[in-house]
């Protein structure tokens, strides 16, 4: 999960050598290219949250293996740690912003 979440921001934003992402052919706006790396991720840690509530209550049930419950606990729960952390680092940045204006 770690090394896709970093090459996706990667292809996502432009490097230091090409702010404007001229380079890669495409026009799209870099921020609009981040918003829907973004929406993506929220919508992949919302798939394993609700996968791993359908399998607590499968295991509930009695319809779910332990390992399996436990396993999409474990990546729902890394998934929503790095989306926090995620969340945090861009918060940290544009306060950093705010307060060099």
């Amino acid at each position: 999960m770690d090394q896709v979440l970093i090459d996706r921001i990667r292809e996502a934003t432009p490097s230091l050598e090409d702010p404007h992402g001229t380079r890669s052919g495409k026009s799209e706006a870099t921020g609009s290219r981040f918003a829907e790396l973004v929406g993506g991720l929220v919508e992949e840690v919302n798939a394993k949250q609700n996968v791993a509530a359908s399998n607590a209550e499968g295991l509930a049930k009695g319809e779910t293996g332990i390992m399996e419950t436990v396993v999409s606990l474990n990546e729902a729960d890394l998934s929503l740690r790095m989306m926090m952390q995620l969340r945090d680092r861009a918060l940290d940045a544009y306060q950093r912003i705010l307060r060099t204006i």
